[in-house]
């Protein structure tokens, strides 16, 4: 599913400047979490929104370029600011622990997609095999009536 760069960098802007509010009325990081989780989300949208617009192959090159350029910068502009203010207020590995962070999450949200895709595929899989066993059944009942049929069985 594509996603739309201009409604991500709408969410990050949003999210974006609730935590410059927060910080600038002093309070904490761990009180904001929600708030960074949601831009960090939002921004990690516009780079995969980029990333496809750039490989796409129904648009011609400068669409391309014009759709998803202005949404990036934007977003690496506050990826950048967020990043010195947690520099500046935690330290040199802040923001190197905040990305393990949230390398560690993407992990975990990415297996949890593919068991709950490997459970629909189980579920399609058990339904197919119930469709073709009511299906064979059927078949044999109908054979076996047909066999009784001609040995003069029903009358």
């Amino acid at each position: 599913m594509a996603i739309d760069p201009v409604s991500a960098i709408a969410v990050a802007t949003a999210s974006y400047n609730a935590i410059v509010k927060a910080w600038q009325a002093g309070k904490q990081v761990e009180s904001m979490s929600a708030d960074i989780g949601k831009w960090m989300g939002a921004i990690s949208d516009v780079k995969q929104a980029h990333q496809e617009k750039k490989t796409s192959r129904f648009k011609n090159v400068d669409e391309q370029a014009l759709d998803t350029y202005a949404a990036l910068k934007k977003a690496e502009k506050m990826e950048l600011d967020l990043k010195n203010f947690l520099i500046a207020n935690y330290g040199f590995n802040a923001w190197s622990d905040l990305q393990k962070i949230q390398a560690n999450l993407r992990k975990q949200r990415l297996e949890e997609k593919r068991l709950k895709e490997k459970k629909i595929e189980q579920i399609m899989e058990m339904l197919g095999l119930g469709f073709v066993t009511l299906l064979l059944t059927a078949m044999i009942g109908g054979l076996v009536a047909w066999v009784v049929w001609l040995k003069g069985g029903f009358k």
